[in-house]
C-alpha cells in the first residue's frame, strides 16, 4: 500500500506538471496564432483601404464627396471584397456597398480615430448574427480638410475557422503528449517504487529472522546506497547473532567450570573424611575462590546488561586520581608477583581532582590491567601511566605480551566478540570499558602488534567547572 501510494503520488505529480505545462503552452500558442492572423487580416484590410484612399486623393478629391458617391460609388469597393461604408464628418452613413444602411450617428473606436485624422481599426460583433467583424476606417481629405471617412468592414469567420482548426490540432497534440508522458511517468515511477518495494520486502524478511536474504542493487544512486546499507545491516545482524550465540556458549562454559568445582568439593566434603582438616580447608578455599569468580562473572554480566539497555548511570564526584592509582597498584601488585611480572606505575605529580565516577574508572583499569596480566608471559612488563595533557586525563596501559592479531584488533571492543586465543574470556570486558569511557565523553584507543605487545590509551576530557 505504501509503494502504491508513492507511485500514485509520483504519477499524479508528473501529470499535474505536464498538464499545466501543456495548458499554458497551448494557451500561449493559440493566443499568439490568433493575434498573428488578426494582425495579418488587419494589415491586409489597411493596405486595401490605403489604395482606395490614395486613389481618391489622386483622382477624385477635386469633386465633393457626395458627388463622387453619386457618380463613382463603385470605385470605393473595386479593390476589396469587404463591405465599404462612407461616413460623413458628423458620423452619419452616406453609403454602404451592400445596402446595409445604419440610421443615426455611427460609433466605433476606428471611426473616432479616423475623425482625428488617423487610420483606426476595431473588432465588433454583429448584433443580429453575433458574427465578429473587423472594421478599419481612414479619413478622406481634400486640401487637408476631412470630408468624410471610408470604412471597410470584413467578417472574421474565415480567420476564426482557421484558428479553430489549429486550436483543435494543438489540443489533440497536447492530449497525445499527455498520454505519452503519462506512460513515461509510470515507467519512471516504477524504477523508483520497485527498489523501494524490494527494500520493504527485505525489511520484512529481516523482521521475521531471515538474515541470509539479500537485495540485488541495480543502480548506483540514493536507493542503491539504501540497498547497500540494508544488506550491510543484514550482514551485521547475522554477524552479531553468531557472536551472541558464541558468547552464550562461552559464558555457559565459564559458568559451568566454577560450578563444577564448587559442586565437586561440596560432594567430596559431604562424603569424605571430615577429620582431615587440611583437605577441608583446601576445599573451602577452592569453593571460596570459585564463588568469587562466579560472583565477578555475574556482576560483569549484570553490568553488561545495564549498558546494553542504556540504564547505566554515573555517580560523578571530584576524584584524587593519584589515590585511585595507588589503590589499583596495591590491589594488583601481589598478582603481578605471583605471575612473575614487572608491574610499573607512573603518575604525573599533583594532578588536580577530576570529576569522575571513581568506581567505574576502577572497573576500566581492572579490566585493562587484567587483560595485560592475562596475556603477558613471565618476566614480561606491564606499565600503567597517568597524566593530564591538552585538558584531557590520559590513562595508558601498556604491555609486551602476545598482542592482538591484526584481523581481530578492529573488533575487540565489539559486544560479544571473543578472541581466538585460549585465554580469551567471554568477550564483554573491553566492550564495557569502552561504554564507561564514552559515558565520560572520552575515547578508548587500542594499538597492538601480534607477539610484540599492546597499548591501550584512554582519553577523558577534564571538566574545568
Amino acid at each position: 500500500m505504501l509503494n502504491n501510494g508513492i507511485k500514485q503520488r509520483m504519477i499524479g505529480s508528473y501529470l499535474i506538471i505536464i498538464v499545466m505545462t501543456v495548458f499554458v503552452l497551448e494557451t500561449f500558442l493559440i493566443m499568439s496564432i490568433s493575434r498573428y492572423y488578426y494582425i495579418n487580416m488587419e494589415n491586409m484590410v489597411k493596405n486595401q483601404i490605403k489604395v482606395s484612399v490614395d486613389f481618391y486623393n489622386s483622382y477624385l478629391s477635386s469633386s465633393s464627396l457626395k458627388k463622387n458617391i453619386m457618380d463613382n460609388a463603385d470605385i470605393f469597393w473595386k479593390n476589396t471584397s469587404a463591405e465599404v461604408q462612407i461616413i460623413s464628418p458628423s458620423g452619419k452613413m452616406l453609403m454602404d456597398s451592400i445596402g446595409n444602411y445604419i440610421p443615426g450617428t455611427m460609433e466605433g473606436d476606428d471611426i473616432d480615430k479616423a475623425l482625428k485624422g488617423d487610420v483606426g481599426s476595431s473588432i465588433e460583433t454583429d448584433k443580429n448574427t453575433g458574427e465578429k467583424l473587423l472594421c478599419v476606417s481612414s479619413p478622406l481629405k481634400t486640401s487637408g480638410n476631412t470630408e468624410g471617412i471610408i470604412r471597410f468592414v470584413t467578417s472574421l469567420s474565415g480567420v476564426n475557422h482557421i484558428i479553430k482548426k489549429i486550436a483543435v490540432m494543438l489540443i489533440l497534440i497536447g492530449f497525445i503528449v499527455i498520454l505519452i508522458t503519462g506512460i513515461i511517468s509510470i515507467a519512471i515511477s516504477n524504477t523508483i517504487t520497485k527498489p523501494i518495494r524490494q527494500v520493504t520486502d527485505m525489511a520484512n524478511k529481516i523482521a521475521k529472522g531471515r538474515f541470509n536474504e539479500r537485495v540485488k542493487k541495480e543502480r548506483d544512486d540514493e536507493i542503491g546506497t539504501l540497498l547497500d546499507t540494508l544488506n550491510f545491516m543484514a550482514d551485521k545482524i547475522l554477524q552479531n547473532e553468531k557472536l551472541k550465540n558464541e558468547f552464550i556458549a562461552s559464558v555457559s562454559h565459564e559458568l559451568r567450570t566454577p560450578l563444577t568445582s564448587i559442586k565437586g568439593w561440596a560432594t567430596t566434603m559431604r562424603t569424605g573424611n571430615l577429620d582431615d582438616k587440611e583437605e577441608i580447608m583446601d576445599g573451602l578455599e577452592i569453593i571460596e575462590k570459585e564463588s568469587d569468580r562466579l560472583a565477578n562473572m555475574v556482576e560483569e554480566l549484570l553490568d553488561f546488561s545495564k549498558f546494553i539497555s542504556g540504564k547505566i548511570t554515573l555517580n560523578r564526584d571530584y576524584v584524587d586520581i593519584n589515590g585511585t592509582i595507588k589503590y589499583m597498584y596495591k590491589q594488583l601488585s601481589l598478582r603481578a608477583k605471583r605471575q612473575k611480572l614487572h608491574f610499573k606505575v607512573q603518575v604525573q605529580y599533583s594532578i588536580s581532582p577530576i570529576l569522575l565516577d571513581e568506581n567505574r574508572i576502577k572497573q576500566v583499569l581492572t579490566n585493562l590491567l587484567d587483560n595485560s596480566f592475562k596475556f603477558t608471559p613471565q618476566d614480561g612488563i606491564v606499565e600503567l601511566s597517568v597524566k593530564t595533557e591538552y585538558n584531557n586525563l590520559i590513562i595508558t596501559v601498556k604491555d609486551n605480551g602476545i598482542g592482538i592479531p591484526k584481523d581481530e584488533l578492529p573488533r575487540v571492543t565489539e559486544k560479544f566478540f571473543k578472541g581466538k586465543t585460549d585465554k580469551s574470556s567471554n568477550g564483554i570486558g573491553l566492550s564495557i570499558c569502552r561504554e564507561i569511557v564514552e559515558l565520560h565523553n572520552g575515547k578508548l584507543y587500542i594499538n597492538s602488534e601480534y607477539k610484540k605487545g599492546t597499548e591501550v590509551k584512554v582519553f577523558i576530557p577534564i571538566d574545568d567547572d
